[in-house]
């Protein structure tokens, strides 16, 4: 773990140093307002430069030195013997300064002379309290860098998410069209238009963190007509949309993970009434998403609905839920219901307007 210096604070990154005096001066004056001697007001603030100019050298020599040399390393007990040390060979010297700083008012040396270990604890304090402060630093810190971490490694996922898309719907989508310009249907142009949107949208239009909602959506429909161009009346594929999903973000192909996995296993098997529903509301800022989908003939054999392994249906469910965490970590639930003929998952999701 890096040592976190005081250097390191910066309340505007183009100006450390300022920062450190801002920082000073401020607790110079709030040791000013609360000192509570009936002294004039010159000495009072002569007497609160002479504190701050032991307390900045203990402070840093912690940060800069003890924390990263010892404390950081384990050295446990090296670290409170020199603290404890260090403010041994201190507190005479500061008493000895305010003693002669005080040379008008011998009330207060008897009492500075009788009370020496108040001025130990001052100093005391002062390196516990720049000790905390170096911990909690190196926990947000680590918090920080934690979370930048799981944002690489969801965009590298997000990438490969993208080239992983299902090659299969592709293929199809493909062999159909191919059938279409052979019976020249009137549906081949519109169904080549659908699939380039796709690709589009899939390499282009969705490396950012979030995109329109409207964009999500148009997706979401043009998957589904290539699906129902593939399966034709094989299978019950319904769609439904309601609500204004327009001045809407959400994190891209959020959706598609459960809709791809819902057609991968949903129409499987000898099953009678096979179907896929994918219904989404959005109401203002909160979204509703469900898709269920027909599961397979008991008496086939089973394939497990989410594969752990590298392939697109995997890697997309443990991807979209991590995403779900990282981005919307207080603002959506997800919910997987797993019925003898029946898979549903809904997503409840605020979204970003």
């Amino acid at each position: 773990m890096r040592s976190i210096l005081l250097g390191d604070i910066k309340l505007g990154r183009n100006y450390p140093f300022i920062n450190h005096v801002i920082f000073w001066l401020s607790l110079l004056a709030f040791l000013l307002i609360f000192d509570r001697a009936d002294e004039p007001a010159t000495f009072v603030f002569f007497k609160e430069i002479i504190n701050i100019s032991f307390f900045i050298p203990l402070v840093y020599f912690n940060l800069n030195y003890l924390i990263p040399s010892f404390l950081e390393k384990g050295k446990f007990l090296q670290y409170f013997l020199i603290s404890i040390t260090l403010i041994l060979l201190l507190t005479p010297i500061k008493t000895v300064v305010s003693f002669l700083i005080h040379y008008q008012y011998p009330e207060q040396q008897a009492y500075l002379l009788s009370h020496q270990y108040l001025i130990g604890f001052q100093l005391l304090f002062v390196l516990l309290a720049s000790l905390e402060f170096s911990l909690v630093s190196s926990i947000f810190r680590h918090q920080l860098e934690k979370k930048e971490l799981q944002e690489q490694n969801l965009t590298s996922e997000l990438k490969f998410l993208k080239s992983q898309i299902d090659p299969h719907f592709f293929f199809n989508t493909l062999n159909s069209l191919y059938a279409l310009t052979l019976k020249k249907s009137d549906s081949a142009p519109e169904t080549v238009l659908k699939l380039s949107e796709i690709m589009r949208y899939m390499l282009y239009e969705c490396n950012e963190k979030t995109v329109p909602l409207e964009k999500e959506i148009q997706y979401i429909n043009n998957y589904i007509d290539l699906e129902r161009i593939r399966h034709g009346k094989d299978a019950r594929i319904v769609l439904d949309i309601t609500g204004d999903y327009t001045n809407k973000e959400i994190m891209p192909l959020v959706f598609s993970p459960f809709i791809e996995n819902s057609f991968k296993h949903g129409l499987q098997g000898n099953i009678d009434d096979r179907f896929i529903e994918i219904k989404l509301d959005i109401q203002e800022s909160q979204l509703y998403f469900n898709v269920k989908n027909s599961k397979s003939d008991l008496r086939l054999p089973t394939v497990p609905l989410y594969e752990n392994d590298s392939k697109a249906g995997g890697i997309g469910l443990s991807n979209v839920q991590r995403r779900l965490k990282l981005e919307y970590p207080n603002d959506h639930s997800l919910r997987i219901i797993d019925k003898e003929d029946i898979y549903s998952i809904e997503l409840d999701l605020k979204l970003k307007i």
